[in-house]
């Protein structure tokens, strides 16, 4: 109930029958125990018949019997039960220094009688269409009696200020109700707030109820922006009149071409008899049959993931081809929104951007493809679909050179052989130079230093295997030492034999330095590398690993000019991805001229799962992972893949780095070169060397003595 404060003055000279009559003292002890008396009735009172008519209210919609004189009885007595708390206050008239006028009092049955329908009607809708959600969130500025089963998140408003902190909690709560004089205030700011936190709201569904009787909120409602991305949402509007008889019953259109916002009319429910006048659904699915509404399909030119035609027709690729049909399943247009100058692009912290990533944040586009991973920048901004494809991120590497022809007397063994070798000729010098030390000391022979032993051994286990045979001073006759002797003879045997079927075998095949093929070469090599762009290691950016670090800091980001310029230097490595049924994503900058000088490595540097983004909350998301899982499912990705590889790939291209793992030169029968045996004459000119040069310092030891 409202009043209206007089002066008092004006109290005092007014005519009240038991008031005049008193001194001043007990006139004013009298109207502050008169005003006490009354405020406390007043409040009781007032609470109770509202609560008595709301419980009347719903007792026809709980019985539903049917009955029209159970109807009639019901809102008669509610009625009379409104006139009694509207009247019962007549009493103010001896209150002193109040006065209570005649709209005062209009205005307050109304929203009395407003506020007991609206309790019943929005009851009604929960229990009707909010059945299956896990919980509510409840924004009120005034008192909403809800008395369902579901549970219920209720915030309260306090001069625009709301505690999100109620909201954003991961309740899971789906279902929204507002109820507000200027609910679209409350509106636009929910609709903010989730683009800015964490959680999602994917499927939500609003019911927004206003008691605002005097203004008309429909036209700003229904001009707002939100509500493009908003698809199940009810608005209750009470009549402006005096009298309260019908709420009608609205939404936006959402579906067609263009007016998406324009408002419908789904139902109205009448107060007298609680009744739709259509038995409307309210909540009508809007997103199975969008009837033409665009889809805009944010993406650029990079095969085999996407590539644009002239019409849907001509569309290709894995990515784009599924954007397609998505839309055309629930009868939506596709439009693609191209911008291939800045390509990804990225996301700024004042939720701008620019390329794919840009349009998308900036709500220039639905939806969003062109092999995009599931990057953690982009979760804070936008919503990631189910994974289409796994694609693994590895590089073409320059192909290893040619070994040097001197070294190729030594290509016959490894070199950990080499190292066997050398440790098993150490080791039999050594023991047979002991044995033969051991013998000369125990006969009757002139004495003599164990160099010279060590002289005779060397002898002994080397002229076998340089096929060179022993005097008879050289060979030993004791009989351990004959042992050794059998034992050195048998292992030159088998150390000639290989060695030389290895040279052979060497002399016969090319023989490359060693190539790159594991991250780790890679990481040594110290090989830079590039794309078009650094989205290529938005995955790894942050990785803390050292060889991760490396690898980061030798990308360069390069224009696809300078790149092919790069591919003809031998100096540069290539970013490619390793995508199913062998086919790879290859730059347009790599060609048939430039393919050949290069080599896939066999290890990749990471992997990622390629997703479809979304504005964040999306109502499409939802539609969207349920599509890609049974498109997945039946290997339609997979088959467009190899459509769009077909169609517009370089199938030279595809089919060297496919089946060339090394680098491979096709080499024609020609005769012998000085570089065939330049090794051969390398050792031979060594030792000529080595003998010179021992010769000459003989000679000079010669001299001096």
């Amino acid at each position: 109930m409202t009043y209206l404060k007089l002066d008092s003055s004006r109290s005092t000279n007014q005519s009240m029958t038991g008031v005049h009559d008193q001194t001043p003292d007990s006139r004013s002890s009298y109207a502050t125990s008169l005003n006490l008396t009354f405020s406390s009735f007043r409040s009781f009172f007032y609470n109770f018949v509202q609560r008595t008519s709301q419980f009347l209210m719903m007792a026809y919609s709980i019985l539903n019997t049917g009955d029209f004189y159970c109807v009639e009885f019901t809102h008669l007595l509610m009625i009379i039960m409104n006139e009694v708390a509207s009247q019962i206050f007549i009493l103010d008239k001896y209150h002193p220094g109040y006065i209570r006028t005649k709209s005062t009092k209009n205005v307050t049955k109304k929203m009395l009688l407003l506020n007991s329908y609206t309790n019943v009607l929005v009851n009604l809708i929960l229990r009707s269409y909010f059945d299956d959600h896990r919980c509510l969130l409840i924004f009120t500025d005034t008192d909403l009696d809800y008395d369902g089963h579901i549970p219920a998140v209720r915030i309260k408003i306090a001069d625009g200020w709301v505690d999100y902190g109620l909201i954003f909690h991961y309740h899971g709560c789906q279902g929204v109700v507002i109820y507000s004089q200027n609910p679209q205030t409350i509106f636009v700011e929910f609709e903010t707030q989730i683009r800015l936190k964490m959680e999602r709201f994917n499927r939500r569904r609003f019911l927004i109820i206003t008691y605002n009787t005097t203004t008309k909120i429909e036209p700003e409602f229904f001009a707002l922006k939100e509500l493009e991305f908003v698809s199940d949402l009810l608005l209750v509007l009470p009549d402006t009149g005096d009298n309260i008889t019908t709420f009608a019953l609205k939404t936006h259109k959402y579906v067609g071409a263009s007016n998406n916002n324009e408002p419908v009319l789904l139902d109205k429910w009448f107060t007298q008899n609680q009744s739709f006048l259509f038995g409307a659904n309210l909540y009508p699915d809007k997103l199975s049959n969008q009837l033409g509404r665009p889809l805009k399909m944010a993406t650029f030119t990079y095969e085999p993931y996407s590539v644009i035609g002239q019409k849907v027709d001509n569309h290709y690729g894995s990515e784009l081809v599924s954007g397609v049909q998505f839309g055309l399943k629930y009868n939506m247009t596709p439009i693609p929104i191209v911008n291939e100058k800045d390509y990804w692009g990225e996301i700024f912290s004042n939720w701008s951007g620019n390329g794919l990533l840009g349009n998308l944040v900036e709500d220039n586009a639905d939806i969003g493809f062109s092999a995009l991973y599931t990057w953690e920048i982009c979760y804070h901004y936008l919503d990631l679909s189910k994974p289409l494809v796994r694609t693994g991120i590895t590089c073409l590497v320059p192909a290893p050179k040619l070994a040097a022809r001197w070294l190729t007397p030594l290509f016959s063994y490894a070199p950990e052989l080499w190292l066997y070798i050398s440790i098993v000729f150490i080791a039999s010098i050594l023991i047979l130079s002991l044995i033969l030390l051991w013998y000369h000391h125990k006969s009757d022979q002139k004495p003599e230093k164990y160099p010279h032993f060590v002289a005779l051994a060397v002898k002994i286990v080397l002229k076998p295997v340089l096929l060179q045979a022993l005097n008879k001073n050289e060979i030993p006759l004791d009989v351990a030492s004959k042992f050794m002797l059998a034992l050195m003879l048998v292992f030159s045997l088998f150390l000639t034999s290989t060695y030389s079927s290895g040279l052979a075998t060497v002399m016969t095949l090319p023989r490359y330095e060693d190539s790159i093929d594991t991250v780790q070469d890679f990481a040594d090599s110290g090989l830079d590398w590039g794309a078009t762009q650094d989205a290529w290691i938005t995955s790894i950016q942050n990785a803390e690993e050292p060889i991760y670090v490396q690898i980061v800091s030798k990308f360069h980001p390069t224009p696809e000019d300078e790149l092919h310029r790069l591919s003809k230097t031998g100096q540069f490595a290539f970013s490619i991805e390793r995508l199913p049924f062998e086919n790879f994503a290859v730059g347009e900058y790599i060609d048939e001229d430039t393919i050949g000088n290069f080599h896939l490595m066999e290890e990749d540097f990471y992997w990622e799962q390629c997703v479809i983004m979304l504005r964040k909350n999306s109502v499409l998301l939802p539609s969207l992972d349920l599509f890609v899982l049974r498109i997945f499912e039946a290997g339609l990705i997979s088959k467009w893949q190899n459509t769009a590889v077909e169609m517009s790939m370089n199938t030279e291209v595809q089919r060297v780095v496919k089946y060339y793992k090394y680098h491979i030169i096709e080499h024609e029968v020609v005769k012998l070169k000085w570089s065939h045996v330049e090794g051969t004459f390398a050792i031979l000119a060594l030792g000529c060397t080595v003998s010179l040069v021992v010769f000459v310092v003989e000679l000079m030891f010669q001299r001096e003595k």
